[in-house]
């Protein structure tokens, strides 16, 4: 995710995607916005909850971004990182919590 909540036109980010409402798939910016990705780019179907891809924003609004993928997305230690990134800074603490050590676990287990 973007690492301070301004962001601009052209912006590259690594983003986690999530699962929205039904079908649909988003992810969030740390301010809280919505990260809507672009249906029409090449990329859009490949995408799946859990997975992080490198993505240009196109479109700013207030409430939310668009974003285009522009590389293929990637599965993974990577991906679970990055989500369990965004727990710790959620204001639930037990989560965040939770969050942390299993960060700390990974941590020593990539280090063995």
């Amino acid at each position: 995710m973007d690492s301070t909540p301004d962001v601009s036109l052209g912006d590259e980010l690594t983003v986690l995607v999530l699962k929205g409402k039904g079908d649909s798939i988003i992810s969030r910016m740390k301010d809280g916005r919505v990260i809507l990705f672009n249906r029409e780019n090449v990329l859009f179907n490949e995408l799946e909850p859990g997975m992080t891809v490198l993505s240009k924003v196109s479109f700013i609004a207030q409430n939310y971004i668009i974003v285009d993928p522009i590389a293929p997305p990637e599965k993974g230690v990577e991906a679970i990182k990055l989500g369990l990134q965004m727990v710790t800074e959620t204001e639930n603490w037990e989560n965040a919590v939770i969050a942390n050590a299993l960060l700390y676990v990974i941590d020593i287990l990539e280090e063995a």
